[in-house]
């Protein structure tokens, strides 16, 4: 019988894997190098997805606009909010990460990190 120690453990590793490889996976297939301008949330972009995606026609579009521009603030509030959040605990698990690794697998690490997120939320 195994303790209950461990099984709590392997689930966890399970769940740490699988958050790893969705959120590799997700950067893998989200566009690169958005600027501010282009970022996804950003309701001009939305709205040209919308056009391009929906066919709004010019009411539907007008009325999305003001939505959106009506819960922009809070939407970009939120976001505040829960960032340092997710933050601390992508890089505290990539620190883990790393302290697992030999060096040699270290800087691959690094590199895929690096060519994967531009370097952004890099490891301290």
């Amino acid at each position: 019988m195994t303790p209950p120690w461990m099984r709590g453990s392997l689930l966890l590793a399970a769940v740490l894997g699988a958050g790893l490889v969705i959120g590799f996976q997700f950067g893998r297939t989200r566009p690169r190098a958005m600027s501010p301008a282009q970022n996804a949330m950003d309701s001009a972009t939305m709205m040209r997805a919308f056009d391009r995606d929906l066919s709004l026609d010019s009411a539907q579009h007008a009325s999305i606009a003001a939505v959106l521009g009506r819960r922009q603030a809070g939407i970009d509030s939120a976001w505040r909010a829960l960032q340092p959040n997710v933050r601390a605990a992508m890089d505290s698990t990539q620190m883990e990460i790393v302290a697992i690794l030999r060096p040699d697998q270290r800087r691959k690490f690094l590199a895929l990190l690096h060519r994967e997120h531009g370097g952004a939320g890099m490891p301290r």
